[in-house]
C-alpha cells in the first residue's frame, strides 16, 4: 500500500516499493517577487535527508511555489548526483523543460492523458486551463490524485476528469484562494472566493469519490507591506474540516513529516491542526521594494519591448488597437505611489511616458520594473497583490494590454493566427469578465 509524507505546501512524497515521487519542491525563500512566504520553511538537514530518499519528481507548473529557481540552485549538485529523473508535462512552453536539461538534470515530459510507467507506480498527467496540470498516480491497487491549485469548480469540469482517468482514493487538493483580490476595501471578494475554494471541494469529492482528502497547497501567506491586508479572509485546515463534517470522506490535514496510507486518523489531523495554528501565529516581518529609478525603468522596458516586438506582430497590435471591438493593447496610465509619477504605457505603439492622466493601477515602482523585466512580469503581479486598481476597470483595461507576455508563454503569438485559438482567448476573456464583476461590486 502506498504512503504519503507531507513535505510543505505543495509537497509530498509519494512511496511505492522502490520508487519514491517528490512533488513540486519549495521549502524555503520568497515567492513571487516578495510577495508571498512559505509559513514554515523546512530546515536544510530535512530537505538533505529527503533527498536521499527521492528517485522521482514532478513539477506541476512553472509558478515559483511549485518550480523554485532557489530549489534547483541549492539543491542542483545533489539532484544530479542522485540521479533524480524529473517529469514535467508536455507543453510548447519549453521554459521550464530547457532550465531542466540545462541543469544537466534526466528530464520526461509526459504527454496529456497518457499512462507512464515507472517501477512500482504510473502516472498520468491532465492539463488544466492555461499552464497548469494535474498528476493521477496508481500505486498498489490506490489511486492518488493531486489537483494542486487546478482549477476544477465545476460538475462538468469534474467529470472530465473522472472520464479521463477515473474515481480515486486520496484526493490531494487546494483549499484557500492564491491571488489578488480587489483592494483592502473588498473584503467581500476575499471572503466568497475563500467559499469557493470550499464549494470546489465539494465538487471534486462528490464527482471523484475520494474516501480521504488532503488539504494542501495553501500553506503560505502574503507577506508584504502591500498585500497582507489578503490574509484576512483565507481558509485555514480547520475551515476545511468544519466544511465537511459528516461528509462520505475524511479530511486528513497533515503537518511536515506526517505520514498516511490513506486511512484516516482524526487524532493526527486534530494534532496538525493544532500544530498549524501555532505556525500562523507567528508573527513575522513584511517583505518590502526599493525604488527604481527612471533609467532602471526605461532599461526594463526597452527590453520588455524587444521581447514582444519578436513574438508578436507589431502592425497586428496596432490594428486591433484601432479596430478591435474588444478593447486591446490601449495605453495604460501606472501610478507609482513611491516616485509619485505616472508612467502611460502604450504596447502597440512601444511607447513610455509620463503623463497626467488619471492611472488605470496604482503600484511601486519595483513592481512596475518586474513586469517589463521578466515574461511573466504581469501574471506575477495577479497573483502577488502588490498591485491596485485605480479606476473602475482598471485592471481589465491593464490586462488586455499588458498580459500580452501570458500567451507567449503559451506558444501563442499575437497576429492573424490568433483566430485559432478561441478557446483560450475566450478563457481569459471570461476570466476579466469575472474580476470586473467582482470590483464592482465590491465599489458598490
Amino acid at each position: 500500500m502506498p504512503e504519503i509524507e507531507f513535505v510543505n505546501h505543495a509537497s509530498v512524497l509519494i512511496r511505492e516499493g522502490g520508487t519514491a515521487l517528490l512533488t513540486d519542491p519549495w521549502y524555503s525563500g520568497p515567492a513571487f517577487h516578495k510577495g508571498w512566504r512559505l509559513l514554515h520553511e523546512t530546515p536544510e538537514p530535512e530537505i538533505e535527508a529527503l533527498l536521499h530518499r527521492v528517485t522521482h519528481i514532478w513539477i506541476s507548473h512553472e509558478h515559483p511555489d511549485h518550480f523554485s529557481i532557489g530549489f534547483f540552485k541549492r539543491w542542483g549538485p545533489l539532484l544530479k548526483e542522485r540521479g533524480i529523473a524529473f517529469l514535467f508535462q508536455k507543453i510548447a512552453d519549453q521554459r521550464v523543460a530547457d532550465f531542466l536539461r540545462g541543469q544537466g538534470l534526466p528530464l520526461t515530459e509526459l504527454a496529456f492523458g497518457t499512462e507512464h510507467a515507472l517501477p512500482d507506480m504510473s502516472v498520468t498527467c491532465l492539463k488544466d486551463e492555461f499552464y497548469d496540470s494535474l498528476l493521477s498516480v496508481r500505486a498498489g491497487g490506490r489511486h492518488i490524485l493531486n489537483l494542486n491549485d487546478c482549477n476544477i469548480g465545476t460538475e462538468e469540469r469534474a467529470r472530465e476528469v473522472r472520464d479521463a482517468v477515473g474515481t480515486c482514493d486520496i484526493l490531494l487538493t487546494q483549499f484557500s484562494y492564491a491571488a489578488w483580490k480587489g483592494g483592502r476595501e473588498n473584503r467581500a471578494w476575499r471572503e466568497e472566493a475563500a467559499q469557493e475554494k470550499l464549494a470546489n471541494i465539494r465538487v471534486q469529492t462528490e464527482i471523484l469519490e475520494p474516501g480521504l482528502v488532503i488539504p494542501f497547497a495553501s500553506f503560505v501567506s502574503f507577506a508584504h507591506e502591500r498585500n497582507h491586508y489578503l490574509n484576512d479572509a483565507a481558509n485555514r485546515p480547520e475551515d476545511v474540516v468544519a466544511a465537511f463534517e459528516g461528509a462520505p470522506f475524511a479530511v486528513q490535514v497533515m503537518k511536515p513529516g506526517d505520514v498516511t496510507n490513506g486511512t484516516p486518523d482524526r487524532a493526527a489531523s486534530d494534532a496538525a491542526i493544532a500544530w498549524w495554528a501555532e505556525v500562523y501565529a507567528r508573527d513575522v516581518p513584511l517583505m518590502t521594494y526599493e525604488t527604481k529609478s527612471e533609467d532602471a525603468l526605461r532599461a526594463a522596458f526597452s527590453g520588455w519591448v524587444d521581447r514582444v516586438g519578436r513574438n508578436n506582430s507589431r502592425p497586428s497590435m496596432r490594428l486591433a488597437q484601432v479596430l478591435s471591438p474588444i478593447r486591446v493593447f490601449q495605453p495604460i496610465a501606472i501610478r507609482l505611489d513611491d516616485t509619485g509619477t505616472t508612467w502611460r504605457v502604450d504596447p502597440a505603439r512601444g511607447t513610455l511616458e509620463t503623463t497626467e492622466a488619471a492611472p488605470d493601477l496604482v503600484m511601486h515602482s519595483e513592481s512596475l520594473w518586474f513586469l517589463f523585466s521578466n515574461s511573466f512580469g504581469f501574471d506575477t503581479l495577479t497573483v502577488n497583490g502588490t498591485l491596485e486598481e485605480d479606476a473602475p476597470g482598471g485592471f481589465s483595461r491593464a490586462a488586455r494590454s499588458l498580459a500580452i507576455e501570458n500567451l507567449n508563454n503559451l506558444g501563442i503569438r499575437f497576429g492573424p493566427g490568433l483566430v485559432f485559438e478561441p478557446a483560450v482567448i475566450g478563457a481569459f476573456l471570461e476570466r476579466l469578465a469575472k474580476v470586473r464583476r467582482k470590483m464592482g461590486r465590491g465599489s458598490a
